[in-house]
C-alpha cells in the first residue's frame, strides 16, 4: 500500500539523483524523441541512456520505495500544525503522514536501488547501441523508446530487476575469477591510474582518470564501475573515483566520491572491504577528510567534530550526535559500548547476536535489534526515546527489556511463554503476536498505539492493558471468553478465531469495529448478549462472518 508523503517533491529529487547521479547537467538536459543522425545520438549517448533509465525508476523503482512502510526514510509526522488541509484530515482520521528522507533510507534498500540502477544503466546502454547499429546498417533515422526498460516484462516489477542485476553480478564475480589468473596484473592496473598516496600495509590509493582504468577496476572487483556507467562524470569532474590497492597493484576497495563526500565504498562484489585493509582505508579517509556518506558503515568510520572514529571501538564516555549502524556485519557479539550515549539511533539488526551485551548505555532515538539469535535482553539500555524492537529471536523472556521506551515495542515472532519485564505503559504500538504466551500476565497497562497478541495460545484476556489508543487485535487465539478485555479501545477490536461463544465482555468504549469472524457465535447469543450491554446496532452475523460497527469514540 502506498505510504501518504507530506514532501513528495523530496522524493522526485532522490529519484533524479539516483537516475543521474548528482550530475545537474545532464539532469537539465531536455530529451526528445527526433533523432535525425546517427551522430547525435551517439554524441548524446549517455544522456539518452539515463533518460531511459529515469522514466523507469519513477515508476517501478518509486512504486517499490513507496511499498516500504517500515523504511528509515519514511518518518512519520506527528505535529498537525502547518500541515496541508488534506495531511490534517489524514491525522485526524488516524492516518500516517509521511516526510521523506533519503539520507536516513536504510544500507538494504540503498544498496538495492544501487545494484538494479546500475545493471539497468547497463541493459539500456545495450538497448541504444543496437538501435545505432540498425540505424548505420541501414541508413535509417534511429527510433529509440524512452519507455524500453518500463515495457520489458523481465523488469515489470522492481523485485524482477532486482534478480536479474544480481544475477548479472554474480556474472561479474565468474569473470572476476578468471581475470585473477590474468599475470599482468601490475602494468594494466596503473593505465589511466594517477597515483594519490601511499597507505598503511604496503597499501596505495590511485586516483582513476580514463575508461580504460574503471572498466580494469570493475573486471578486478566484480563490481559496475565500469562498462560507462560512472566514464562521463568522471571525465567531467563531478564524480572521482579512487581505488584502495595492493603492492601488486591488485584493488581491494573502490570509493565514489562526489562533493569531498563518500557515496560509495565497495569490496569485492559489491560486499563491504575486508577486514585486514580497514587501515589502509580508514588512512585514506582521514588524510583526504573526506565527509561520510552513503557507505558510511562498509569504511568503518563515524565523523564528529572533525573527528573520526572507529565504529567498533568508540571512546569511554563518548557521545555520538549521530545515528550508529551495525546491521548486517555478521556480528557475533557487541563491541562494548557500554558507557557510550547515542542521542540518535542504534540498529545492530541482521546479525548472529545471541545478547545485548556492550549496547550502549543510553539511546536517544530507535533501538533496533531484530532478526538475530537472541536469548536475552540483558544489556538493552534502560531509557530509549524512539522504538525498541526486538522481534525475530530467540526469547523466552523479556527480562532486561527498557525500563523506558519512547516509543512502539515489538517482541513478536519469539519464543515468549510471559510478558514479565515489559514496562507498564507504552505511547506507541506494543507487539506480542506470534509467541507462546497462555496469559497476558506482565503486559502494559497502557498503550498509547495498538496492542497486537494474535497468534498466541491464550485462553484468558486477564491482565490485558486497561487502555489502548488503538487496535487490540487477539485473534488466533483459544479465548472462550472475552473478560478481562480493555475498558476502552480507540480503534477496532479483533476477537476473530477464537472459541468465543459470548460477546460479554465487549470494551465499554471503542472507536472502530468489533471483528469476530471464525467463532462459534449465532446469531440469537451474539444479539442476545450485545442487548444486555446496551448495542443495538450489532449486524446478525452468520457462520463465517460476525461484525459490529461503530462511529468513532463510540460509547457504548
Amino acid at each position: 500500500m502506498a505510504l501518504n508523503l507530506l514532501n513528495d517533491y523530496a522524493l522526485n529529487d532522490f529519484l533524479t539523483d539516483i537516475s543521474f547521479q548528482g550530475n545537474p547537467q545532464i539532469a537539465n538536459q531536455g530529451l526528445h524523441g527526433q533523432f535525425e543522425s546517427v551522430d547525435y545520438v551517439v554524441a548524446n549517448r549517455d544522456t539518452i541512456v539515463r533518460g531511459i533509465l529515469n522514466q523507469y525508476i519513477k515508476l517501478r523503482v518509486r512504486k517499490y520505495i513507496l511499498a516500504q512502510e517500515n523504511e528509515p526514510a519514511f518518518i512519520p509526522v506527528k505535529d498537525s500544525a502547518n500541515l496541508p488541509d488534506w495531511a490534517q484530515t489524514l491525522l485526524l482520521r488516524g492516518e500516517q503522514v509521511y516526510q521523506f528522507d533519503g539520507a536516513k533510507m536504510s544500507d538494504r534498500l540503498k544498496n538495492d536501488i544501487t545494484t538494479v540502477r546500475d545493471y539497468l544503466y547497463d541493459v539500456a546502454t545495450m538497448y541504444v547501441d543496437k538501435v545505432i547499429k540498425i540505424a548505420e546498417n541501414t541508413k535509417q533515422k534511429p527510433k529509440i523508446r524512452y519507455d524500453y526498460l518500463k515495457i520489458t516484462n523481465e523488469y515489470n516489477t522492481f523485485e524482477q530487476a532486482l534478480s536479474a542485476a544480481q544475477e548479472w553480478h554474480e556474472k561479474l564475480a565468474e569473470n572476476l575469477a578468471k581475470k585473477q589468473k590474468a599475470q599482468q596484473i601490475l602494468s594494466k592496473s596503473l593505465i589511466g591510474a594517477e597515483f594519490v598516496m601511499n597507505l598503511p600495509n604496503n597499501m596505495t590509493a590511485y586516483r582513476l582518470t580514463t575508461p580504460e582504468a574503471l572498466d580494469f577496476e570493475s573486471e578486478y572487483m566484480g563490481h559496475c564501475v565500469g562498462s560507462g556507467g560512472y566514464d562521463e562524470n568522471v571525465k567531467n569532474g563531478t564524480t572521482q573515483i579512487y581505488s584502495i590497492r595492493d603492492e601488486r597493484g591488485e584493488p581491494h576497495a573502490t570509493f565514489e566520491v562526489r562533493n569531498n563526500t563518500i557515496q560509495q565504498c565497495k569490496g569485492k562484489q559489491n560486499k563491504a572491504p575486508v577486514a585486514k585493509y580497514m587501515p589502509a582505508i580508514q588512512e585514506f579517509i582521514k588524510s583526504k577528510k573526506f565527509e561520510l556518506g552513503g557507505d558510511t558503515k562498509n569504511t568503518r568510520l563515524i565523523e564528529q567534530d572533525g573527528e573520526y572514529y572507529s565504529i567498533l571501538h568508540l571512546p569511554r564516555n563518548f557521545v555520538l550526535r549521530g545515528n550508529l549502524d551495525l546491521s548486517n556485519m555478521g556480528l557475533t557479539e557487541l563491541p562494548d559500548m557500554s558507557t557510550v550515549t547515542i542521542l540518535g539511533s542504534f540498529t545492530c539488526y541482521h546479525n548472529q547476536l545471541t545478547s545485548l551485551t556492550g549496547a550502549p548505555k543510553h539511546v536517544g532515538g530507535n533501538f533496533y535489534c531484530q532478526n538475530n539469535q537472541l536469548t536475552s535482553l540483558t544489556g538493552a539500555p534502560k531509557q530509549i526515546g524512539g522504538n525498541f524492537f526486538c522481534h525475530n529471536n530467540q526469547l523466552t523472556s523479556l527480562t532486561g527489556a527498557p525500563e523506558n521506551v519512547g516509543g512502539a515495542f515489538s517482541c513478536d515472532h519469539n519464543q515468549l511463554t510471559s510478558l514479565m519485564g515489559a514496562q507498564k505503559q507504552i505511547g506507541g504500538d506494543f507487539y506480542c503476536n506470534n509467541n507462546q504466551l497462555t496469559s497476558l500476565m506482565g503486559a502494559p497497562k497502557h498503550v498509547g498505539g495498538n496492542f497486537y497478541c494474535q497468534n498466541n495460545q491464550l485462553t484468558s484476556l486477564t491482565d490485558a492493558p486497561k487502555h489502548v489508543g488503538g487496535d487490540f487485535n487477539c485473534s488466533h487465539n483459544q479465548l472462550t471468553s472475552l473478560m478481562g478485555v480493555p475498558k476502552k479501545i480507540g480503534r477496532d477490536f479483533n476477537c476473530n478465531h477464537n472459541q468465543l461463544t459470548s460477546l460479554i465482555g465487549i470494551p465499554k468504549k471503542i472507536g472502530g469495529k468489533i471483528l469476530s469472524d471464525g467463532n462459534p457465535l449465532t446469531p440469537k447469543n451474539s444479539k442476545t448478549n450485545a442487548f444486555r450491554q446496551g448495542i443495538k446496532n450489532i449486524l446478525t452475523p452468520t457462520k463465517e462472518h460476525s461484525i459490529i460497527r461503530f462511529d468513532d469514540d463510540h460509547e457504548i
